[in-house]
């Protein structure tokens, strides 16, 4: 279960702590990310690091969240795109210490995908196949 409301100022730990408790009484192999209480402060059941990650392994579960430029949502003026080596590079980083990568591609108001992150995301996918050769 992923939350991402930890940066609420009424939303306390033991308001997250609870919840945590509760929703682990309902099912209790769910996998619930920190943002259920104050990620700074919670580390249950795995850590969600934003536009940054881990360079090294570390002994928990985590995963990195990056957007391909500077929004998480659509912005029609924002052209600050990641490069398809960049994001490959983080990738396989990211991987390759343990984590996952959780990247955010910000579609428009119609629901359509831009064509930046299109073409990012499909030279990405090239590079992993030519690596498989």
């Amino acid at each position: 279960m992923w939350f991402d409301d930890d940066w609420v100022n009424w939303w306390t730990l033991a308001d997250g702590k609870d919840l945590y408790s509760y929703i682990r009484t309902l099912k209790p192999s769910i996998v619930i990310n920190n943002r259920v209480a104050k990620r700074n402060l919670f580390k249950k059941d795995y850590d969600t690091p934003e536009q940054t990650h881990f360079d090294k392994p570390v002994d928990y579960h985590w995963e990195a969240c990056y957007t391909l430029n500077d929004n998480w949502g659509f912005k029609a003026a924002d052209h600050n795109w990641k490069q398809p080596e960049e994001v490959y590079k983080m990738l396989k980083n990211i991987n390759g210490n343990g984590g996952d990568f959780l990247l955010n591609i910000g579609p428009d108001g119609t629901g359509r995908v831009p064509k930046e992150s299109v073409d990012i995301l499909l030279k990405v996918g090239e590079m992993l196949r030519a690596e498989k050769q």
